[in-house]
């Protein structure tokens, strides 16, 4: 699989809210069950409740295979998929 960097905009104030509140329901493992398959895995994930961005870092086969993974969620914003081909990790 391809490393894929996701800007994901909310469409609007409302769909915002709408993704946060449905967030703050899930498990970690709601979350693996719904984003992971064999085409497309989220890695993780950065957001703040009061920006009208969220990150997230993908595996998938294509950028079309990260969007059928979100499902209907793709449609709460604008998603710009970024194939990153140079990886450096200096993790603590």
């Amino acid at each position: 699989m391809k490393n894929y960097l996701v800007t994901h905009t909310f469409k609007s104030d409302d769909t915002r809210k709408a993704h946060f509140e449905a967030a703050q329901g899930m498990t970690e493992e709601q979350f693996r069950a719904h984003m992971k398959n064999d085409n497309a895995s989220l890695q993780m994930n950065w957001g703040n409740e009061e920006l009208m961005k969220t990150y997230c870092w993908w595996k998938a086969n294509s950028p079309e295979d990260i969007l059928n993974t979100l499902g209907d969620m793709a449609d709460l914003y604008e998603n710009d998929i970024q194939e990153m081909t140079n990886i450096l990790d200096i993790a603590d």
